[in-house]
């Protein structure tokens, strides 16, 4: 708030004329005067007039004098407020609060979005208010919600944490809103404070939680259905490298461990078997029967029966994706083929046991339902459809096992139930899901099927039905399993690909497993490389040696050692800078089985604006250090880089000149012009000024009213004077003309030059003094000249 400027007085000018009009009679009246022997009082009179005319002359002059400093004084009252209009309505465009507080931490300066608490509710702020009391007022609206429970412990914690800022702080705010608050302390003790809207990038970041926390859970699902399985499943990718095998398969193969198997090809586990001596039918050929393998492989005409060494017998089947991926199923028909051998040893029919093995092997079907854990059917495969064509398991899904057993029953479907339908309801109820072997159940139509069950950790039921009547619908009911399985995985691939983010997963070995196609669209350089298997370092380097990452350029293999090291700690967010102004925030975590999966966010609006602030920033400082009148530095900036250079220069033993000028009898040229010719000419001699300065380091600003400075580093004092000299002979060349100067008919310039060799144990401000001193005898030397400035060699050391 500016101070009330004082009231002119209306009596001054009138007071000033009686005392003058008194005065001159008072005179009159000592010279009028007609008795010699009272001199000396006639001379008192004579005195005290004379001394009462000028002390009403000089009244009235002092008057006169005080009408104008007003007039100035209202006008510079005006400007004032005309610049922090400005300052305010370039502070309102900032999309972020911003409040200045001075040492006193009251406020002096904030926008429009500090104000506002929330974006139905301003804040009314005056300045001068204390920090304290604009946040009691922000706690005590209800909108934060951190100072709910205890408003006055809220702010003590506040305050003290506002007292020593240390870093940025997130701030909740009620209806799920976040601000980041952040404060930086002044050189003068004040405090500047950054209130941000956070709100969308905390929101975007649950909603990223929440989906890789179900993308996981859906993962684990399907791996411990697969594991559920009765059967080996093993699959190889476009490339004939294993991806997957289930449990039951390394039973199958104990030779072949899941986890130094996984990543090779078929032929190189085939020969690993062949050098521990599997299978026992290729000892002495193994390359014959390696070939031949290899010819079949792809090309099997149907399941295969084989005879494994310890007399198992596995039944196998092998067939190919539309994608070019293998899917190799393998059970273990052991037990059926020992009863089939015994029942045809016993009838002494080899022949027809052998066509009796066939058609079981023939016949090997699977069927798969799993209930949730309230024991709620969520899902089933085809196969199960065809296994009970009665049921319709489309209405069953969302009930019970309970109501499909009781449905079955009612219909008399489960011969083995009839008679005791009840009593056969509640022991199947019992056994389900907890039972160790295999249930056989013979179905009304005569078909004979093999169920097995078992309890996930989820405390899920998966049912896996085994049709031993025909071996081919068996097949069928495996390839539904395996449909199933592929669709499994499709789901997860869509809940990994409906991320807004590039998400990828890096296993153990730091290789690609999965990535999302938002991935390779962040990164379209290096995506013919973003390929499962490919090694992080790999993806890193392809996209280096293209040009993808723009802060690698000239120093790629530093930039990729560093970069490896921050994903296998992935420990913190890095940021990435890329091609056509693009940012990526790269955050990774290690996951519990020691792979790294890592998510790409484009944040290239975030750095925007970031940039944009700075740069606003730096605008606001540069408005604070040049002069509005004449576009050049002011008084602030001069002192801030006469302190920078005294120091620098002082190190360094080096000169430094200060140039003082003025311009003669400005005031007659303002009374005969006007101000705004006063202002136009103070911008012509600025001009004239900034175009004698030659180096970056140099600098030319406005010291007050009609006076120029300019500041030279490393400069000595010849040097100043030939710049003092170009001072005056640009001016003489501009010829800008001045009616009424006593001087000469055209502006010109009073010019001090000093050059000085800074001292430690002197300021600054001795420079300018010398300066003053050497323009002080310019001035009283006739003006439009230059003096230089002669310390005493006892004193100061001369440039």
């Amino acid at each position: 708030m500016s101070p009330t400027p004082p009231r002119e007085d209306p009596l001054a000018l009138p007071v000033a004329g009686l005392c003058g009009v008194g005065g001159l009679a008072l005179l009159g009246w000592a010279l009028a005067g007609q008795d010699a022997g009272n001199g000396t009082a006639r001379a008192m009179l004579a005195a005290a007039g004379v001394a009462l005319a000028a002390l009403a002359l000089l009244h009235g002059r002092l008057a006169l004098r005080a009408r104008r400093l007003r007039r100035d004084a209202a006008a510079l009252r005006q400007a004032a407020g005309r610049a922090s209009m400005q300052l305010s309505a370039t502070l309102d465009i900032l999309p972020d609060g911003l409040a200045i507080y001075d040492a006193e931490d009251r406020l002096v300066l904030c926008n429009a979005q500090y104000r506002q608490v929330a974006a139905d509710s301003v804040m009314p702020l005056e300045y001068g208010t204390r920090f304290e009391d604009v946040l009691r007022r922000a706690a005590q609206s209800g909108r934060i919600t951190a100072a709910l429970p205890d408003t006055e412990a809220w702010l003590r914690e506040r305050m003290a944490r506002h007292r020593s800022p240390a870093g940025p702080e997130v701030q909740e705010m009620q209806g799920d809103r976040w601000l980041r608050i952040t404060e930086r302390g002044l050189d003068g003790g004040g405090v500047v404070v950054l209130r941000t809207d956070i709100t969308e990038a905390v929101h975007s970041e649950r909603a990223l939680k929440r989906a890789l926390h179900d993308a996981e859970r859906a993962e684990r699902s399907l791996r411990e259905a697969v594991d559920a399985m009765p059967a080996g499943l093993e699959i190889y990718d476009e490339t004939d490298r294993l991806v997957l095998c289930n449990s039951h398969m390394e039973r199958l193969r104990p030779h072949l461990r899941s986890e130094t198997s996984l990543g090779k090809t078929y032929e190189e586990l085939l020969r690993e078997g062949l050098r521990q001596g599997i299978p026992e039918a290729a000892q002495g050929q193994e390359e014959l029967w390696l070939a031949h393998e290899m010819a079949l492989r792809g090309h099997r005409p149907g399941p295969e029966v084989r005879h494994e060494g310890g007399g198992a017998w596995i039944h196998m089947h092998e067939s190919r994706t539309p994608s070019g991926m293998t899917v190799c199923v393998r059970l273990d028909i052991t037990d059926l083929i020992e009863q089939r051998q015994v029942a045809e040893a016993a009838r002494q029919e080899s022949q027809h046991t052998r066509q009796l093995l066939e058609r079981a092997v023939e016949a090997l079907p699977v069927s798969i339902e799993i209930f949730d854990e309230q024991d709620r059917l969520v899902l089933y495969n085809q196969q199960l459809s065809r296994m009970y064509p009665h049921m319709n398991y489309a209405e069953h899904l969302g009930r019970s096992f309970a109501d499909i057993l009781r449905h079955s029953v009612d219909r008399g479907l489960i011969p083995s139930a009839h008679g005791r339908e009840e009593a056969w309801i509640a022991e199947r109820l019992s056994e389900h899901g907890s039972r160790t072997s295999t249930l056989v159940q013979r179905l009304a139509d005569g078909r004979w099927i093999n169920i097995y069950e078992t309890r996930t950790p989820e405390n899920y039921v998966v049912a896996v039905r085994l049709d031993i009547t025909d071996l081919i619908e068996q097949r069928q009911a495996l390839e539904a399993a395996q449909e199933a399985a592929h669709k499994a995985r499709e789901l997860l691939q869509d809940a990994v690909e409906s991320l807004p983010e590039g998400f990828a997963l890096f296993d153990a070995d730091d290789r690609l497993v999965v990535c999302n196609a938002q991935y390779r669209k962040l990164y379209p350089i290096s995506a013919p490389m973003i390929v499962p298997g490919s090694t992080f370092e790999q993806i890193a380097r392809y996209g280096v040696e293209r040009g993808q990452y723009l802060d690698a350029v000239g120093n790629e293999e530093d930039w990729i050692a560093q970069r490896v090291a921050d994903h296998r700690s992935a420990s913190q967010a890095v940021l990435q800078r890329l091609p056509h102004g693009r940012w990526l925030q790269a955050d990774e975590r290690r996951t519990p089985q020691g792979g790294i999966a890592g998510v790409r966010t484009d944040v290239t609006l975030l750095v925007r604006k970031e940039q944009e602030l700075a740069a606003a920033n730096e605008k606001l400082a540069l408005l604070s250090t040049t002069d509005g009148v004449t576009g050049i530095g002011n008084r602030r900036r001069f002192d801030e880089r006469l302190a920078t250079e005294w120091l620098r220069c002082g190190r360094h033993q080096a000169p430094l000149a200060v140039v003082l000028i003025d311009i003669d009898h400005f005031k007659l040229y303002n009374d005969h012009y006007g101000h705004i010719a006063g202002d136009a000419c103070l911008r012509h001699v600025a001009q004239l000024l900034q175009a004698t300065i030659r180096r970056a380091d140099e600098v030319a600003a406005r010291y007050g009213g009609e006076e120029f400075v300019l500041l030279l580093p490393d400069t000595l004092l010849p040097d100043a004077v030939t710049v003092a000299q170009r001072c005056m002979d640009g001016l003489r060349e501009a010829a800008l003309p001045h009616p009424r100067s006593p001087t000469a008919p055209m502006l010109t310039l009073s010019i001090g030059v000093a050059s000085l060799v800074p001292r430690p144990d002197t300021g600054s401000d001795t420079l300018v003094q010398a300066a003053d001193a050497a323009l002080y005898r310019a001035k009283h030397g006739g003006r439009n000249r230059f003096e230089v400035f002669s310390p005493p060699p006892s004193t100061l050391t001369a440039a």
